[in-house]
């Protein structure tokens, strides 16, 4: 159902961690809910609240794998940050978030072709589903 948690998909055992994922999201709220999300499929996560704070950790911990962010945020855009971030970690995967309607994310330089994109609020299966395709992939 839409809009509904499905608790069966986060109750899975922890498994030993896949990767270390740096969430960049300025909502409190959203960061938790992915937060949750990203650890109860046996990812390491690391939180940032805006770019610049996504950029320090960058910087000192060269072990992140991917970064879940959102697009619209205050100072860098996600398409700022991701090319910032990609200088010091050429090989992250990046999945960009945004409740803003996906026709308007073009104007922020969004490829919504590239496949790195889901749409705010996302259910759980689709945000694994998706981490799970971009790691491969890389």
């Amino acid at each position: 159902m839409t809009g509904q948690l499905d608790t069966a998909e986060l109750v899975a055992p922890r498994r030993e961690s896949r990767a270390t994922v740096l969430i960049v999201e300025d909502d409190s709220a959203m960061r938790l809910l992915l937060e949750i999300y990203l650890s109860s499929f046996g990812y390491d996560v690391l939180l940032a609240e805006n770019g610049d704070a996504a950029l320090g950790m960058a910087a000192s911990r060269p072990d992140i794998r991917a970064m879940v962010m959102d697009v619209v945020m205050s100072g860098l855009s996600g398409q700022q940050l991701a090319e910032a971030i990609k200088g010091a970690l050429p090989g992250i995967c990046i999945l960009f978030c945004s409740g803003h309607p996906a026709k308007a994310l073009t104007s922020y330089g969004i490829d919504l072709a590239a496949g790195n994109f889901l749409q705010k609020p996302c259910r759980p299966a689709d945000l694994k589903r998706k981490m799970e395709e971009l790691l491969a992939s890389n």
